[in-house]
């Protein structure tokens, strides 16, 4: 499994960490003021997705099956802790094993592990740098963090650094292979790439 020991621009209000048998994730404050020091060895899951969707809904059921799959392997997950939706969904499904990384302006959920940080660009570079980020259907908010991952990718390859694995959800298919088409995605990029329909097909290596 990759891992990542790094820095991203922002503040921590709040510390944490997760860890289970195959997965650990640390978010800290970095040695430099205006750094976070992030941290992930194993399986580590950081999950992107709308918050309108209501439990039960497919696209929640999906995350739902995913959570159960990274609990199996041992894994850890992390997501934006907003209360609803695919966030909702995965807490729900495995609260243990789940850290969210919050604002203190969002509507958050009650229950669960959390890191608290000054922003939403903060919060974004941290979910989307770490070692694997799957990408459920959403709004703008998912599209906005679906690209900053992309944005790492390219960032770390450039500095030999290992880069996070991207699983898409078909849903934002059609608009990643029409940027691919255009020469907006560079072929070390795609090939971090993955699609997907039913989470049983995201293969973790």
């Amino acid at each position: 499994m990759p891992s990542l020991f790094g820095t991203v621009p922002g503040k921590v209000i709040q510390e944490g960490e997760m860890k289970n048998s195959a997965g650990f994730v640390s978010i800290k404050r970095g040695i430099d003021n205006g750094e976070v020091e992030v941290k992930a060895e194993g399986l580590v899951v950081s999950t992107s997705g709308g918050m309108n969707y209501p439990l039960g809904d497919p696209i929640c059921f999906e995350a739902e099956k995913l959570a159960m799959k990274v609990a199996r392997l041992g894994g850890v997950l992390v997501n934006a802790g907003e209360n609803g939706g695919t966030m909702l969904a995965i807490t729900n499904a495995q609260p243990d094993i789940t850290l969210h990384i919050v604002c203190p302006s969002h509507q958050l959920i009650k229950f669960g592990a959390k890191v608290t940080v000054n922003s939403y660009q903060t919060r974004k570079d941290i979910m989307t740098i770490l070692p694997n980020v799957v990408v459920f259907p959403g709004k703008v908010g998912t599209f906005d963090e679906l690209v900053n991952c992309l944005g790492w990718i390219k960032s770390l390859q450039q500095q030999n650094a290992t880069p996070p694995n991207l699983w898409i959800h078909k849903y934002w298919w059609e608009v990643i292979e029409l940027l691919n088409n255009k020469g907006a995605i560079q072929p070390g990029v795609w090939d971090k790439i993955h699609g997907f329909a039913s989470a049983d097909e995201i293969n973790f290596e």
